[in-house]
């Protein structure tokens, strides 16, 4: 029986929330319901009750706007004109439903209720499709649906100075058979160093990973936002792409958690928090040289990171440019805890701002001087705020030597969009670097390539 509902339990939470049946299904039910509250027994009282609860609900939405966005900026920016409509919509729904419950009637007040449930589900779902980042319930809710992976037996042991006839791009012959597409899953890494309470990390292995005698690849760690998951998919998707388009070859990466089975902000740093510094530091990156059939040469390793693991991502591989010979950014924000400093301050340095002012990625690059560092920058022009942020560590980035790249997207706000576009990109740049397409110009994806 355990074992039943452990299954139903999965299956929940691998329930796609962005597209397909399940969603079209909420919209409906709520739609329908609501529209029943609204017509059954339409007298003048309840038409003028249902109106002015409607109203109430929009002004609660607004109040929220007010307090939780302009003046408390819990979210490090504005959410979009999409999500501000749905939560309009959905809180006058649900104003409306909680109106009808004190209706008479049993069947009236259980429409009223199925009405303010369905009304606040679709409300998520579309909130969260106006964002576009989580496709399934587990994503939703911060879980990580495992999904275990076997891992090819890592070749033998090079050395970081052990030299290839040639490089990937130009030895590399992909076999007969070779699957179309890469592979994702989960993969536990042992927190034996920091004692962090990791989530399972994500796992990509592209075409050429998946092949009987698979090469030593280059390899990316990757940390994602937050609040959210470390979910292989939206990276696994770009690299499907540039693979196809080279060969079957891409970097296996890790999308390891910077957050912790509490989903909190620990800014990628040793804190009263969690040490999550050292737990990518000392447990993730051994664990992928020992587990993974990667290459030693650092030259050939990245660390990429979205919005809070951007942040992470140009801090450790400032700090790190002995580990990462390429660092990409997507949409990243500026310093650890950048959405409420004075409380990060408090919460992560114990008080002390000038260990906080260390901590910041555009310190750490003033400190430092760079040799064959590449590093990429990526955001949106409708995401103004990170964008900024983006061209300010471009800047620093090249006046600290490294070869650094600017990609103002054309458009993708700061959700899945601009995550999709800023890795396209990014690999573009990070191709060449990683000697998996030719050097001296950007590689091209099986979804460049087919543009006109």
């Amino acid at each position: 029986m355990a074992d039943f509902f452990s299954a139903l339990w999965l299956g929940f939470l691998h329930v796609q929330i962005l597209d397909g049946a399940v969603p079209v299904l909420v919209y409906l039910i709520a739609a329908g319901s609501i529209l029943a509250t609204l017509l059954w027994g339409p007298t003048k009282r309840w038409i003028l009750t249902a109106a002015l609860a409607a109203v109430a609900g929009g002004a609660v939405a607004v109040a929220l706007w007010l307090v939780c966005v302009r003046w408390l900026d819990l979210f490090g920016g504005g959410l979009g004109a999409p999500t501000y409509i749905w939560l309009v919509a959905t809180l006058a729904a649900v104003a409306i439903g909680i109106a009808s419950l004190f209706r008479r009637g049993a069947l009236r007040r259980l429409v009223a209720v199925v009405a303010i449930v369905s009304a606040a589900v679709a409300g998520t779902l579309g909130i969260n499709a106006a964002f576009g980042l989580n496709s399934t319930v587990a994503n939703l809710l911060n879980v990580v649906a495992d999904k275990p992976v076997r891992l090819p037996a890592p070749a033998a042991t090079l050395k970081a100075t052990d030299a290839r006839a040639a490089p990937l791009w130009e030895s590399w012959a992909p076999p007969a058979g070779m699957p179309a597409k890469g592979s994702t899953g989960t993969v536990a890494i042992p927190s034996t160093r920091s004692g962090f309470n990791a989530r399972s990390a994500g796992l990509y292995l592209p075409p050429a990973a998946l092949t009987s005698a698979p090469p030593r690849l280059p390899v990316v760690l990757m940390l994602m936002g937050h609040p959210g998951n470390p979910d292989p998919l939206p990276i696994s998707r770009v690299l499907d792409e540039y693979a196809a388009g080279n060969h079957g070859l891409a970097p296996i990466v890790v999308v390891a958690d910077q957050l912790g089975a509490d989903v909190k902000d620990t800014g990628c740093v040793d804190s009263p928090v969690g040490k999550a510094r050292s737990y990518l530091l000392q447990d993730v990156i051994p664990w992928m040289r020992a587990n993974l059939n990667v290459s030693p040469d650092p030259r050939l390793w990245s660390i990429a990171g979205y919005s809070n693991g951007g942040q992470c991502a140009i801090s450790l591989g400032a700090e790190h440019p002995e580990m990462f010979g390429t660092v990409i950014s997507i949409s990243g924000e500026e310093f650890p805890g950048a959405t409420n400093p004075a409380q990060a301050v408090k919460r992560l340095f114990d008080g002390d701002a000038g260990k906080y002012e260390q901590a910041k990625p555009l310190t750490l690059l003033a400190q430092h001087r760079y040799s064959g560092t590449t590093a990429v920058f990526t955001a949106a022009k409708d995401d103004p705020k990170y964008l900024a942020v983006a061209q300010k560590f471009a800047a620093a980035a090249e006046a600290a030597g490294m070869t650094a790249h600017l990609r103002e997207l054309p458009g993708g706000g700061h959700g899945a969009a601009a995550l999709a576009s800023g890795l396209q990109a990014a690999f573009a740049l990070a191709y060449p670097a990683l000697e998996l397409s030719a050097p001296g110009k950007e590689a091209t994806s099986s979804t460049t390539s087919r543009s006109p």
